[in-house]
C-alpha cells in the first residue's frame, strides 16, 4: 500500500512540474530602452563638449573613465530627461587615454580621449660671422 501511495505521489509531482508555468527570472535589461544620439567635440580652449539627446522613457548613462577604470564623471539621464550638455575641463587630468561611454543598457557608444603634452620644440641657433 505504501508503495502504491509513493508511486502515486511521484506521478502527481511529475505531472504538476511538467505542466506548471515556468518561474519568471528577473531581467537585468531595462524594461524600455531609450533611443539616443551623442556628439562630442573639442572647443578652442581645450574643453571637451558632450551632447546627448534621447527620447522619453528609459535611462542613458554617461561615464568618463581612465584606462584603470577610475571614474571621473558618472551621470544618468532618467526617463523624463531628453537632453544633456556637458563641458569637461581636461586641463586637470594627467597624460593618458580616457574613455567616454554613453549607454542605454543594450547599446554603447565609446569615444577615446587622448591627453598628451606637446613635445618641446628643439631650440636652434644660427651664428653668422660678418667680415
Amino acid at each position: 500500500m505504501k508503495m502504491l501511495l509513493a508511486s502515486g505521489f511521484l506521478m502527481l509531482m511529475l505531472f504538476v512540474s511538467t505542466f506548471a508555468a515556468p518561474i519568471p527570472q528577473p531581467s537585468k535589461r531595462p524594461t524600455k530602452l531609450a533611443q539616443y544620439q551623442m556628439s562630442t567635440h573639442l572647443s578652442a580652449d581645450g574643453r571637451l563638449n558632450v551632447y546627448v539627446d534621447k527620447q522619453l522613457g528609459g535611462t542613458v548613462s554617461i561615464q568618463l573613465m581612465d584606462q584603470k577604470g577610475n571614474l571621473y564623471f558618472d551621470r544618468t539621464l532618467y526617463a523624463v530627461d531628453t537632453m544633456a550638455r556637458y563641458r569637461f575641463d581636461l586641463s586637470d587630468l594627467t597624460e593618458g587615454t580616457y574613455t567616454l561611454k554613453v549607454s542605454n543598457g543594450l547599446e554603447m557608444i565609446t569615444r577615446e580621449v587622448k591627453i598628451s603634452l606637446p613635445s618641446p620644440a628643439p631650440v636652434t641657433r644660427s651664428i653668422t660671422i660678418i667680415q
